[in-house]
């Protein structure tokens, strides 16, 4: 299990830098900090950028840098845990087929003052159309993910797109004390 913070892996198109690049595949898996370090971020922990709203991510200060760079990202997952209203709950989301989810994200390259190169990436929300003060991550559909990674830039908002809640399971699991929930975060 990735929590916010912690090494996670994600797919992207390869880097020009990159022997996948070299030998022409259409994807690389890469490890990155979930919670996107923007370019001109001076340290590495920065707060509230573990999810980027998918309507403004193109011209908010965090995001606006790989979105115009086509630096977007596929994260797989089996399950993918929400807080729920109480503090004692969390909601598990699963695709209702027991398929992977495949949840649209952005990276970024950040380069630290000691010269390592930090790979972090952020997860893309839309408002929940059921309750519009809340957020849902963006799950792709399985006949997107590639188009999603390789669109020109100008045609990424057209994949940021409700998923079908019929074809999602959502239970409410009440937690479990000895372990730790991620901080809430602010709104983006």
């Amino acid at each position: 299990m990735v929590r916010p913070g912690a090494q996670g892996t994600f797919i992207r198109r390869p880097r020009g830098d990159r022997e996948a690049a070299a030998v022409g595949a259409r994807f690389e898996a890469a490890q990155g900090r979930w919670g996107l370090i923007p370019l001109f971020s001076k340290e590495r922990e920065v707060r509230g950028t573990f999810e980027a709203r998918g309507e403004t991510a193109a011209s908010e200060r965090n995001f606006y840098q790989p979105w115009k760079r086509g630096h977007r990202c596929v994260v797989l997952a089996d399950a993918l845990y929400r807080r729920a209203d109480s503090e004692d709950t969390i909601v598990r989301v699963t695709r209702a087929d027991g398929q992977p989810l495949a949840m649209a994200g952005l990276w970024n390259g950040w380069r630290a003052p000691d010269g390592e190169c930090v790979e972090s990436f952020a997860l893309l929300t839309l408002p929940a159309v059921e309750a519009p003060a809340q957020r849902r991550v963006v799950f792709l559909r399985e006949a997107w993910v590639d188009d999603w990674l390789h669109c020109p830039v100008e045609e990424t908002a057209a994949y940021l797109r409700p998923y079908a809640l019929d074809k999602l399971v959502r239970r409410t699991i009440v937690r479990d004390p000895g372990i730790p929930l991620p901080e809430r975060q602010p709104a983006c």
